[in-house]
């Protein structure tokens, strides 16, 4: 059944619908090269939260409906109190990229570099004249190396993998003209007004009203495509004033609330920083090491042996007292731990319990330094 939004006078939605930290809103999105999907949704208020009574919907092209395809109710999973989640298009199969169709979102070993033109053999230009850059191509497949590099990992970050066949729900294939709208329920209210947050404008196309592929900046700049939007610290609720959100009733979007990053950075996904929170937090997050406070990552120098490893025993050193070793896997997930009651400089860890691939292995030391270093297994 299509949910159709009607453009009424709203009376009694012209004002802020939202109080001050006391719904959950959009605080990162993600429009980058091909599938690089994401929306990053954020829990300003003090009690845990279930997903399952959320939904998101997209508004395709200046569309003022959202069929059934176009609405996906979240998972039945709690957000903590000043937490997020991360939600990614579900398209991780790297035999994928044969095909030329549905590439899945980067999942940190695909090489990246500058993108050459196949007929000039010269570097493709973005609209500014800087060089642009994505993955690169042997006959047509994307090459993968064996060096993992967080920076162009997607895939870790993700908290949920949504709408994986196109047909059936395509909520998330979104593009710089779509808007996209967080709703409480499962269904847009005829009135509009469970709607909770709004990027873009419901019912304006900007390929149309702009002449552009996005909403754009008052300088003109794109906001919604080919950039990651990080929601500043000081917005405290969605943007659900309907006289703003809707192009009937006069809404517009200029991004005003969003800090506007470049395409496919990945590096804000996983935490946000706001006044809502009861402290102060990280603008950014890594899958193995958590929130960077770009002040004590890998002060200290630390070694382990032996890497390639297959004994299933790690001899960790270091040049400061071990805490606790943790061993992440590449999804950000601690598969391994050791707290150490008597810190030490050195100390041996059992790994045996795990299979071959790429870890990262963090050790932690006093004064909430942290370092990390890359173990294969074999």
């Amino acid at each position: 059944m299509i949910k159709l939004i009607q453009f009424f006078c709203f009376t009694l939605f012209c004002a802020n619908l939202s109080a001050q930290c006391d719904e959950l809103f959009f605080s990162e999105y993600v429009e980058g090269y091909a599938n690089n999907k994401a929306l990053e949704i954020y829990n300003p208020t003090s009690e845990a939260i279930n997903l399952s009574g959320y939904s998101i919907a997209r508004f395709s092209n200046g569309s003022t409906v959202a069929g059934d395809n176009k609405i996906i109710q979240l998972p039945d999973e709690m957000i903590a109190p000043n937490d997020v989640f991360v939600i990614v298009v579900a398209l991780t199969d790297t035999a994928d990229w044969n095909t030329q169709f549905d590439k899945p979102a980067w999942n940190g070993y695909n090489v990246i570099d500058v993108i050459i033109d196949a007929v000039t053999m010269m570097p493709v230009l973005d609209s500014l004249g800087n060089e642009v850059f994505g993955p690169q191509y042997e006959e047509g497949a994307a090459v993968f190396g064996t060096e993992y590099d967080e920076k162009y990992d997607l895939q870790c970050k993700a908290d949920a993998f949504l709408c994986p066949e196109y047909d059936t729900n395509n909520t998330m294939y979104f593009n710089g003209n779509d808007a996209m709208a967080l709703i409480s329920g499962t269904e847009i209210a005829s009135d509009g007004s469970n709607i909770l947050d709004v990027i873009g404008v419901i019912g304006e196309d900007p390929v149309i009203t702009l002449m552009e592929d996005a909403w754009v900046t008052p300088e003109g700049g794109w906001i919604t495509k080919d950039k990651t939007l990080v929601r500043k610290a000081n917005v405290m609720s969605g943007r659900n004033d309907l006289t703003q959100v809707i192009a009937s009733a006069g809404g517009t979007f200029q991004g005003e609330e969003w800090d506007i990053n470049s395409k496919n950075d990945f590096s804000y996904l996983g935490i946000h920083n706001s006044v809502c929170n009861s402290a102060e937090l990280p603008n950014q997050f890594s899958c193995a090491n958590g929130p960077l406070s770009n002040s004590n990552i890998n002060l200290v120098a630390f070694n382990f042996y032996p890497n390639p490893n297959s004994t299933g025993k790690l001899n960790i050193e270091a040049e400061e007292k071990i805490t606790k070793v943790e061993v992440i896997n590449l999804m950000g997930q601690i598969v391994s731990m050791q707290n150490i009651a008597n810190p030490n400089y050195t100390t041996e860890m059992d790994i045996n319990t795990l299979n071959a691939g790429i870890y990262i292995v963090k050790a932690h030391f006093n004064n909430n330094l942290v370092s990390t270093q890359k173990l294969i297994i074999e």
